[in-house]
């Protein structure tokens, strides 16, 4: 009887302590950083083009279309930041903020990322070819480049532009990765309106 009082008062024991153990470790673990790319809300003079536009996602390889946030130290290798992530994968924010920019510039008829099917008189469809933290020695850059594709649905036309963008980063962290990649998202749709206001003019000549 004794023995197996023993026996209880020795299991429940050291199920308190294993309970209060990982109380003590979830307690000391650090929180997951989740980060988005955001858009300035800086409005250019335009001219007025009475035509739609369908903004469709990014294509992208899988390996960087990822809500982790990498970075690689040479060429051959890719690393993960284990306590930050992406609100989504890259592919899905970068269509999200086109469609935002090009709405917010009032230069067309209505911009639309919806899968609706709707006659548009263009469409916008990109590849994403990089997105991620590059380090060289003792700095480190952000990456992005993009393959745009406007195409004209009457005509078949395309017009085709090639973005690329490296900016250093502050810190040599994904904090710092992070707005070194939201200073250059705001370039491109920067230059990705210019882009579509020069390729209209062209094909409306």
């Amino acid at each position: 009887m004794n023995k197996f009082i023993f026996n209880n008062s020795f299991l429940v024991l050291l199920i308190s302590m294993l309970l209060s153990g990982c109380i003590s470790i979830t307690k000391e673990l650090p929180f997951k950083k989740t980060y988005t790319l955001s858009i300035e809300n800086r409005i250019l003079k335009n001219k007025y083009y009475d035509k739609t536009i369908r903004i469709y996602e990014p294509k992208a390889l899988s390996s960087i279309n990822t809500r982790e946030i990498i970075y690689s130290k040479n060429l051959v290798e890719q690393e993960k930041y284990a306590l930050n992530n992406w609100s989504d994968k890259p592919s899905k924010m970068l269509q999200k903020i086109m469609s935002k920019y090009l709405t917010l510039q009032n230069s067309y008829k209505y911009i639309t990322s919806s899968n609706i099917k709707v006659n548009n008189d263009y469409n916008i469809i990109s590849e994403l070819v990089e997105f991620k933290q590059i380090f060289s020695k003792t700095k480190s850059y952000a990456n992005f480049s993009i393959r745009v594709y406007l195409i004209n649905n009457k005509t078949k036309k395309v017009y085709f532009k090639n973005f690329s963008y490296k900016k250093l980063s502050k810190t040599n962290d994904a904090n710092g990765l992070v707005y070194a990649i939201n200073y250059t998202s705001n370039l491109f749709l920067f230059d990705l309106q210019t882009f579509i206001q020069e390729s209209l003019k062209k094909d409306l000549i």
